[in-house]
């Protein structure tokens, strides 16, 4: 936790899923800010009476024999003074703590990842700044003489929604013997904001640094250091593992200085690296290094001029630059989270533009991270970076419904190029770096399962989904109501053996890790080896990982890089000429292969500009 000495060292310097839902289908859970205590003394039998740093506490058992311990505190809730500060140690309690309820969400909009989350007052934001906790999940059997390796989930959302407590660890705990810990924290712009008048006198490192999420699954680390032995887990062997937006946490991570030491091995699953300069989360647009358009100098002339103290922009940047620090900062404490955010997004969108991971100097270094992967510096550990064949599919299929039904090689094709980019961003780009970087090994997968059902109106869920974005997940977990597609809609009864195969290994070879740093052929020892990646043409890069019936598990040399991947699509021929276009723009738009020429000549008659 932030009180600790890894922890207080950095207070001084030293250094997507706009989600298209079939169903929201979970039931309805009551909104809590944080679990009950217990002045009666517990069954001296009860197994899973606990002592930690904070005072004791009892879970529960669940229904596969997994015992589990849910909405833990692992750090102060973040609500008046403390909101954009460091994560706080916890105060002790008295008596007992019942973890027993759900983990309720961080401050987020209303979408398919805070599914069966009453939005009580109809304000479209669910969730309650009192969310800094965490639920470790342990096997029924807990050795005696054995510490169990520890797997940390940080889930995904775009970092501007979901939550820990839409996971349960208990299948992946009991099956492989491992402690699976899942943990909240602050999204969006109450997880990453930077002004100067928020700022504490003579504030310094971390405690300036804008990043307080990023130090929130920094503290989660501590906790795990300081408690974990008390569920019989191992702290010197912690599997951080992530997706989406929680692997690019994951990444984070593996990057930050403050992190180092704190884990082991890492996990990551359709993530990604990124950062965001100081300047760009503080400076208004017009300065010589301008701002992001949503940087706190900017969502202050917002405020301003929401509240009517400015008629325009121009006159709320004069207004702000004559106010003194402690008025900005009251003005920006006096917000409601449900105020504040919608700031950002008036129109509600489960995700809204706002810059995040800062590069401070302490949290994240004041490099480049693919310079810094390359050069070695950061927390070199056996890492995994994966990612799904379709993942762009999740974000398409309602929109292209039409397509699907119609002309379903012209829906795969424009998914295509996009998933491709990603896997290059994701996982390619940044294992050629990191194998030549580090010794401990690299090693790649691409999830390929697709023999989801067709419906009874002849709509093939195969074609529409396949392997999307986020369905990996509930392999991993070996839970099939994980993910946010209804379970019902998607699965086909005449596949569930292949699928439950192939979560099963998945489940091995994960845990595997865990317990080696190295996948091999997975805890029962029975699986193809997954090898490493090695770079250079014709040697192995990744392990498919697809059910018998389309293949099975395999390794592969297959390479992408930005060449192959423009190569490949200029090659290809669309039914619809506009669609070349509409692909073009959503596989290279905001990288180093647009090319806006070569767009504009695309197609005879130029590309439309709807």
């Amino acid at each position: 936790m932030p009180s600790n000495t890894s922890l207080q060292r950095y207070l001084t310097p030293v250094l997507l899923l706009g989600l298209l839902v079939v169903s929201n289908c979970a039931p309805e859970r009551p909104q809590q800010t944080s679990a009950p205590q217990s002045t009666e003394e517990p069954a001296a039998t009860d197994p899973t009476l606990r002592t930690i740093e904070s005072g004791r506490l009892s879970g529960l058992i669940q229904e596969n024999g997994s015992l589990a311990w849910r909405n833990i505190p692992y750090a102060r809730p973040p609500v008046g003074d403390l909101r954009w500060k460091l994560p706080q140690g916890v105060e002790n309690w008295d008596g007992v703590y019942e973890a027993v309820n759900t983990i309720q969400p961080c401050p987020q909009f209303v979408s398919g990842l805070s599914a069966g989350i009453p939005d009580t007052d109809g304000d479209g934001i669910v969730g309650n700044e009192d969310c800094l906790y965490l639920s470790v999940y342990a096997p029924s059997d807990i050795p005696e003489d054995e510490a169990l390796p520890v797997m940390y989930w940080i889930f995904g959302g775009g970092n501007n929604s979901g939550y820990a407590g839409d996971y349960n660890g208990g299948i992946l705990a009991e099956s492989q013997d491992v402690i699976v810990v899942t943990v909240n924290y602050r999204l969006g712009s109450l997880g990453w904001f930077l002004h100067p008048a928020i700022l504490e006198d003579n504030a310094s490192g971390a405690a300036a640094s804008g990043n307080w999420s990023t130090v929130d699954t920094i503290a989660g680390l501590e906790w795990i250091q300081d408690n974990i032995t008390a569920f019989g887990g191992d702290p010197d062997n912690v599997t951080i593992f992530g997706e989406s937006a929680g692997g690019g946490n994951v990444m984070s991570l593996v990057t930050s200085p403050m992190a180092e030491g704190l884990f082991h091995r890492a996990i990551v699953q359709s993530g990604g690296i990124g950062t965001t300069s100081i300047e760009a989360g503080i400076n208004y647009t017009d300065d010589t290094v301008p701002g992001h358009a949503h940087s706190s100098k900017e969502i202050v002339n917002m405020l301003l001029i929401r509240d009517g103290l400015a008629a325009n922009r121009d006159a709320a940047k004069v207004l702000q630059d004559s106010m003194t620090n402690d008025e900005i900062r009251e003005l920006l404490y006096s917000q409601s989270a449900s105020e504040f955010l919608k700031l950002y997004n008036p129109n509600a969108a489960r995700n809204y533009p706002a810059p995040k991971k800062f590069t401070d100097g302490t949290v994240f270094v004041e490099q480049d991270p693919l310079e810094q992967l390359a050069s070695g510096n950061y927390n070199q550990v056996p890492i995994i970076l994966g990612t799904n064949r379709d993942e762009r599919r999740i974000y398409l299929y309602g929109a292209w419904a039409d397509t699907i039904r119609s002309d379903p090689e012209e829906y795969i094709r424009f998914a295509h190029y996009p998933s491709l980019q990603w896997k290059w961003r994701g996982v390619d780009n940044l294992a050629r770096r990191m194998t030549d970087a580090q010794q401990a090994p690299v090693y790649a997968f691409r999830f390929d399962w697709d023999e989801q059902q067709t419906r009874e109106d002849g709509f093939d869920m195969g074609i529409a989904i396949g392997a999307a974005h986020s369905t990996e997940m509930a392999f991993v977990f070996g839970d099939w109501g994980v993910g946010f597609i209804n379970p019902d809609m998607l699965y086909d009864p005449s596949t569930n053996a292949g699928r439950d195969a192939l979560s099963d290994a998945m489940m091995s070879y994960w845990s595997n890790f865990a317990y080696s740093g190295e996948p091999g052929q997975g805890r029962s020892n029975n699986l193809p080896e997954w090898q490493a990646w090695q770079n250079g043409d014709g040697n192995p890069k990744m392990i498919i990982l697809d059910s018998e019936a389309d293949g099975g598990i395999r390794m592969s040399t297959e390479e992408v890089i930005q060449e192959s991947i423009k190569a490949s699509f200029m090659a290809e021929s669309w039914s619809d000429p506009q669609n070349r276009c509409r692909a073009y723009l959503s596989t290279f738009a905001g990288t180093a292969a647009f090319d806006q020429t070569e767009y504009e000549g695309l197609i005879e008659g130029g590309c439309s500009r709807e």
